[in-house]
């Protein structure tokens, strides 16, 4: 059974008001914002599954697939996060958090000599932490 916060996320658009992808849109915004909302109070687990979500919505979105990679690591599911933030790298090569979040799953899993490669791939002044 897979665990999903509804509670807070209203579908109040009919599909004769909007298009689809304007709803979709919609949608995945409301799933974004509350998984900010979750990761932001630590509450991993919930939060994950709203980037999920998002992420079904929009599968090229890359701040919601790093914000996955994010709560994996925190809720220590390293391998979970590295494939995610290989997700990431398949669709931007040169995207910063990919590869740092890409290292940081790779060292909690052992793998030193290959995270410090993914983290030699990062330009110090392009990774903006929060």
């Amino acid at each position: 059974m897979k665990f999903t916060v509804a509670s807070d996320i209203s579908f109040a658009h009919s599909p004769q008001a909007s298009p689809p992808d304007a709803l979709q849109g919609d949608a995945f915004r409301q799933w974004y914002a509350q998984g900010d909302r979750w990761a932001t109070e630590g509450v991993y687990d919930r939060a994950l599954c709203c980037f999920e979500e998002a992420a079904v919505l929009a599968p090229e979105d890359i701040e919601a697939l790093v914000y996955q990679a994010v709560c994996l690591i925190h809720l220590e599911l390293p391998q979970r996060a590295l494939a995610v933030a290989g997700r990431v790298l398949a669709i931007a090569p040169d995207h910063p958090q990919g590869w740092l979040y890409r290292g940081v799953a790779l060292h909690r899993l052992g793998r030193y000599k290959e995270a410090y490669a993914s983290y030699a791939q990062v330009q110090p002044s392009s990774v903006i932490l929060k």
